[in-house]
C-alpha cells in the first residue's frame, strides 16, 4: 500500500491518492484522500509528508495524521478479509472508505478538526456513549460560539482572552438543550476543550499549552444523598406502573452496589466470583469488589440479571417523580456560582435526585455506619481519597444524632 502524488513534478499543490494492489481482482484500488501537498514537502521514499518545523510542519503533521487514518482502515479491512477468508474487492473498499471519510476529507477548519478528533478516538471502538455525548456537545457549543461572535475560530486565536470569552458565552448560553453553565459545569467543559487542544497539539497548532490554564474555579456543590429513612420509603412504596417500579429498582441497585448507572446497568452473572461481583468501571477502568448481599441479589434475580436500559433523561425524570411520591420533599437550599455572580435557589429534595444520587447515598450511609474508607473505595472503585470525600454528604440529622450519642458518653 502506498500514497502517491497525482502530479509529483508540478510546483503547485497536488492531490494525494491511496493505491493498493488487490491480488483477488488483479487490479489496483485507487482512492483520493482529499489532501493536497506541494511535491517539495513530500518524502518520496517513505511516501508521507516530510517532517518540518514551523507552520509547514504543523500542516504536514495534519496531513500525515489523516493519511494514517486511511492506512489504519485499510489494514483493518485486510485483516478482516483474511480472517473471514473473503476476497477484498474495490467495490467493498470504496463503500467502506466513503462511509468513513466522505465529507471528511478536508478537515481544515477548527470545527472540522474537533470532529476529526472524535472520529479518530472512536476508531478503536473504545469510547463510550457518554464520552461521545460530551465531545459532540463540545463541538456544538463551539459552533454556537462561532455564530455568536460572527466569525470562525482559528487555532491562532486560542489564548487566555479566547478562553475568557468562551467562558462568558457558556455562562449565559440558552440554546436548547444547553442551559447557562454554573462554574462547576463550566470548569469541566473548559477541560474538554483542553483535552482536544492537547490531542491536536503539534499536528494542527503550536499553542503553548503549559501557559494556557483553566481560569474557572470549582466550588463545593450542594449535592444531596438520601437518608436511611428515605431509602426505606423507596423500598416500601407501592407504585402504580411497572415502568416506575423498574426505575425505582434500578435506583436501589445503585444504592445497594455503590456503582455508577453505566456500570451496574450491565452487571452479568459472569461477573460473580464466590459471593462477590467483580467489575471494571466503564469510565475509569478501576476494579470494584461489590458484595452480592441479599437486597442486591434479590433485585438482580428479579430481572434475571438483564436489567432494563433507560436513557439518562428518562431515568432522571421518573426517579424525581417516584421520590416525590415517596414523600422525599424536604426543602433544600442550593447555592450556585457563575463568575462573580452568586445565586441561591430552593428546591424540594426530590427535584434534585439524579442517577448519581444513588452512588452518593451508598458512600455517605456507608461512612456514617462506620465502614472504613479503604473498604468503601474498593467497593466503589474510587482510587483517590479526595474523590471519596467529595461524595460524602452528611445530613444535619446525622450530625445531631452523632452529637447526641457523644453527649450521652460524656
Amino acid at each position: 500500500m502506498y500514497f502517491y502524488l497525482k502530479n509529483p513534478k508540478q510546483n503547485n499543490e497536488t492531490s494525494i491518492y491511496l493505491i493498493h494492489y488487490l491480488k483477488d481482482e488483479g487490479k489496483n484500488f485507487k482512492y483520493s484522500t482529499g489532501q493536497k501537498i506541494q511535491p517539495n514537502n513530500w518524502d518520496f521514499e517513505n511516501r508521507l509528508p516530510k517532517t518540518l518545523r514551523g507552520s509547514k510542519g504543523v500542516k504536514n503533521r495534519h496531513i500525515a495524521d489523516i493519511l494514517l487514518q486511511y492506512a489504519e482502515l485499510l489494514e483493518e479491512e485486510i485483516k478482516k478479509s483474511e480472517k473471514e477468508n473473503k476476497p477484498l474487492t474495490r467495490a467493498h473498499l470504496k463503500d467502506i472508505f466513503d462511509r468513513r471519510f466522505k465529507n471528511k476529507k478536508t478537515a481544515t477548519s477548527f470545527i472540522d478538526i474537533v470532529q476529526l478528533f472524535i472520529d479518530t478516538k472512536n476508531m478503536s471502538g473504545g469510547k463510550s456513549a457518554d464520552w461521545n455525548q460530551k465531545y459532540s456537545n463540545l463541538k456544538k457549543k463551539l459552533e454556537l460560539f462561532e455564530k455568536y461572535r460572527g466569525k470562525k475560530i482559528q487555532f491562532r486565536q486560542i489564548n487566555e482572552d479566547f478562553i475568557d470569552a468562551y467562558s462568558g458565552f457558556l455562562r449565559q448560553i440558552k440554546n436548547k438543550p444547553f442551559k447557562p453553565h454554573n462554574d462547576n459545569t463550566l470548569h469541566r467543559n473548559i477541560n474538554f476543550l483542553f483535552t482536544f487542544l492537547i490531542w491536536s497539539h503539534g499536528k494542527y497548532h503550536n499553542i503553548d499549552m503549559d501557559n494556557l490554564k483553566n481560569p474557572v474555579k470549582k466550588y463545593q456543590a450542594d449535592d444531596i444523598h438520601l437518608t436511611k429513612e428515605e431509602v426505606a420509603a423507596l423500598e416500601e412504596i407501592e407504585l402504580p406502573r411497572e415502568s416506575l417500579e423498574r426505575v425505582r429498582d434500578l435506583f436501589l441497585i445503585g444504592v445497594y452496589s455503590g456503582q455508577r448507572y453505566s456500570d451496574y446497568s450491565v452487571f452479568e452473572k459472569a461477573d460473580v466470583i464466590g459471593n462477590m461481583i467483580i467489575k471494571r468501571a466503564e469510565k475509569t477502568e478501576n476494579e470494584s469488589f461489590i458484595p452480592l448481599h441479599p437486597k442486591l441479589k434479590r433485585l438482580l434475580d428479579k430481572y434475571d440479571w438483564n436489567l432494563p436500559r433507560l436513557s439518562d433523561m428518562k431515568f432522571r425524570k421518573h426517579i424525581k417523580t417516584i421520590c416525590s411520591m415517596a414523600g422525599i420533599d424536604e426543602e433544600i437550599k442550593e447555592t450556585i456560582y457563575r463568575g462573580n455572580k452568586k445565586e441561591v435557589l430552593y428546591h424540594k429534595k426530590h427535584e434534585m435526585v439524579s442517577t448519581h444520587t444513588a452512588r452518593r447515598t451508598f458512600i455517605t450511609l456507608a461512612a456514617e455506619e462506620g465502614m472504613p474508607d479503604h473498604i468503601i473505595m474498593k467497593i466503589t472503585g474510587i482510587r483517590d481519597p479526595k474523590t471519596l470525600q467529595k461524595y460524602k454528604k452528611t445530613s444535619q440529622r446525622s450530625v445531631t444524632e452523632a452529637m447526641n450519642r457523644l453527649m450521652k458518653k460524656i
